[in-house]
């Protein structure tokens, strides 16, 4: 009786239950509602299953057409031993069969995108349940997480001049990662594994950051990039100012926003095919360059003044031409008036802090133009107002300097 228990108890240990399981592919919380890409999406999945020994005990690529869903998510069913732990990763979206057939090669999988913004048929994702036992019920969530991270920016003009124009025309990510490891985390190692040119929106594209949704503030425009986590770069930044990199293989492969704008103020502008260019990197801190996979960033570029205060890689003039000045008299170069009137003489100057120099001439050198007329110079010493007293003829000569390079000669006759 006792060698028959004994034999019935190996049995048992030796022959787990087999059980129908449901791997439920969950893709969670939507990083953000979006036009582009659809981040729900899941037209293809590879899925692998090993053993605890790690051994590849099922392998399958199933296209969109060949999906099971329940419950509106995408459902995988196979048979699993009861309460046996497993190895189970999930791919979605990348369009082609995984070529991995042990646990290091799935694990140490790089994926490679072709362009920036490859993810019509939806986003890259991954997941992994490790050591994983399914129970009676059968059921498995196996959550994914998108392997780009969203950067929703914004533009906030509220601090700009009022005569200052900013239009964004286009906004790209530098450093923008081509590749990116499937189930650890993620960096490019080199140029080679970044695009030439990044994930970009121009036109049309970029419109939401020149249209106000509140005073001052623009819309939003959303980027994505694959993860890429360079870790703590720099020690002891204290301003975004000194977290740059001008040269050097962190150049290359650290991500970073470049927004291209169209510019107008009184002193600068820009031409045709030419733009004011604002850049910052992508990070947890002042000290950090780590940009995480399902993660959105939310970004809010405040220029100031005229937005030109900072000279350097972040803020680059070099599309800048210098705005043609001009030097406009009023309220006409031949003016009359009666005896005894206040009559006033302006120039209306771009830019306005240009150099300026005004003379009534021979006013203050011969008593007979002395004793036509007196003068009170105005605020901001662009005219004047003559006071007349006497019958004659007042000159008034005006000259602005670089980049106007101008004059002009304004005559009164006093009493004609």
């Amino acid at each position: 009786m006792l060698l028959g228990l004994l034999a019935a108890a190996c049995q048992q240990e030796t022959a787990p239950q087999a059980v129908t399981a449901r791997i439920q592919l969950d893709p969670g919380v939507l990083l953000t509602r979006a036009e582009d890409p659809d981040e729900q999406l899941i037209s293809d999945y590879n899925l692998l299953i090993f053993n605890a020994f790690g051994v590849l005990e099922e392998k399958v690529y199933i296209p969109r057409r060949q999906m099971v869903y329940a419950g509106g998510k995408v459902v995988h069913q196979t048979t699993l031993l009861l309460d046996v732990p497993y190895y189970i990763y999930a791919v979605a979206n990348i369009g082609y069969e995984l070529p991995c057939r042990t646990l290091s090669e799935v694990q140490e999988y790089r994926y490679y995108l072709a362009y920036p913004d490859e993810y019509s048929r939806g986003m890259p994702m991954a997941g992994k349940l490790e050591y994983q036992a399914v129970g009676h019920d059968g059921t498995l969530n196996l959550p994914l997480e998108r392997m780009m991270a969203r950067v929703n920016l914004t533009i906030d003009r509220s601090a700009l001049n009022a005569d200052v124009s900013f239009k964004v025309e286009e906004v790209m990510v530098g450093g923008c990662p081509s590749s990116a490891l499937l189930f650890r985390e993620s960096r490019a190692e080199g140029a080679s594994q970044t695009f030439i040119t990044g994930f970009t929106k121009s036109g049309r594209q970029a419109d939401a950051l020149n249209r106000d949704v509140r005073p001052g503030v623009s819309g939003t425009v959303g980027l994505y990039l694959l993860e890429n986590c360079q870790g703590n770069l720099l020690e002891n930044v204290l301003s975004p100012e000194g977290r740059v990199f001008t040269e050097g293989r962190y150049q290359e492969i650290c991500s970073y926003i470049e927004i291209r704008a169209s510019y107008h103020s009184p002193r600068w502008n820009s031409l045709a095919g030419n733009h004011l260019i604002y850049r910052f990197y992508l990070g947890e801190s002042l000290n950090n360059f780590d940009v995480h996979r399902n993660t959105l960033y939310s970004v809010t570029v405040k220029p100031q003044g005229d937005g030109l205060q900072e000279t350097s890689w972040r803020v680059d003039k070099s599309g800048l031409t210098a705005t043609k000045g001009s030097l406009d008299l009023h309220p006409a170069a031949y003016n009359e008036c009666e005896i005894g009137d206040d009559y006033r003489i302006w120039c209306d100057v771009v830019p306005p802090d240009a150099p300026f120099y005004m003379e009534p001439l021979a006013h203050d050198d011969d008593p007979e133009v002395n004793k036509l007329y007196s003068y009170t110079v105005d605020p901001d010493g662009h005219g004047l107002t003559i006071h007349t007293w006497k019958g004659g003829t007042a000159l008034v000569y005006f000259q602005a300097g670089p980049p106007v390079n101008r004059d002009t000669l304004a005559m009164l006759v006093i009493g004609p």
